[in-house]
């Protein structure tokens, strides 16, 4: 079999989140393929336009936040080489909604839970990739990854779920993913931890409405958080605004899965998810 070549784009949220190795690694490993080439370009409003433009990728609802991520802010480019190397990495991207990814995607692990920050973008076809890179080069920043890395935050910043609880004063995490742990967070484990926690807190706190209604995807609820605990950056409030288009399907999977308890478990404990369910 013929070798062959994949783009894979890391979003800004990677390197916020200190996730550019474990990536790496995880896509090595899974796959089979080398990484042969990494270069970081800066995206306008333009450029990310017609970037996604070429998929037809600007109509979601959530395309406004999309423009706001990525409005120049660095990205990393990444080429791997290797036989299949587009269709093995198109199957271990996962779905662009997390709570719908199949296990073992990237998006469904890595504490992915929104549809803008999911960590990352591989090209659809060889004649895509082709159009896309030529955008991507003509904005190239070179190859140097000291910028790029300085961007850590030390914490897990492109999730919502955990921003949630940062906005509600309560700073529990489940600890960030190694490589002996093959980088592997699952977004469904994180965002239970996190469901429970938030409505725990938000009783504390008398913002048990507000917090219901964000995970319903109502932006009252978004904004009576805003008014409870004013935001520090941007940043925060792009993540928190991701949410909206990603509560209301954790929502009723997290829902279903504490109605599923078995007599004598405790609440909050979900059943294992069999291989490959969604």
């Amino acid at each position: 079999m013929m070798s062959s070549t994949a783009l894979i784009v890391y979003g800004p949220e990677v390197a916020r989140s200190g996730l550019t190795s474990l990536l790496d690694e995880f896509i090595r490993r899974r796959t089979g393929l080398e990484l042969s080439e990494r270069f970081f370009s800066i995206h306008s409003r333009k450029s990310i336009d017609a970037f996604y433009t070429l998929t037809c990728s600007t109509g979601g609802k959530h395309w406004p936040l999309v423009l706001d991520l990525f409005d120049m802010r660095p990205v990393c480019a990444t080429i791997w080489s290797g036989p299949n190397a587009l269709h093995l990495s198109q199957k271990l991207k996962g779905n662009t909604q997390p709570a719908q990814a199949l296990s073992g995607t990237v998006r469904s692990l890595f504490f992915c839970d929104n549809p803008v920050t999911n960590l990352l973008h591989v090209s659809d076809s060889h004649q895509v990739m082709d159009a896309e890179l030529r955008i991507l080069r003509c904005r190239s920043l070179g190859d140097e990854a000291t910028a790029w890395i300085s961007l850590d935050s030390g914490y897990i910043a492109h999730s919502s779920f955990q921003m949630l609880l940062n906005v509600l004063g309560d700073r529990g995490a489940a600890p960030m993913p190694d490589n002996r742990s093959d980088g592997s967070a699952a977004a469904f484990a994180h965002a239970r931890f996190c469901y429970d926690r938030a409505l725990l807190t938000a009783a504390k706190s008398g913002l048990t409405t507000a917090v219901q209604r964000y995970f319903q995807g109502d932006r009252a609820g978004l904004e009576g958080l805003f008014r409870y605990a004013p935001l520090r950056s941007s940043w925060d409030r792009l993540i928190l605004e991701a949410g909206l288009f990603s509560m209301p399907l954790w929502n009723c999977l997290l829902k279903r899965t504490v109605d599923a308890v078995e007599p004598g478990k405790q609440p909050g404990m979900a059943p294992r998810r069999k291989a490959g369910e969604q």
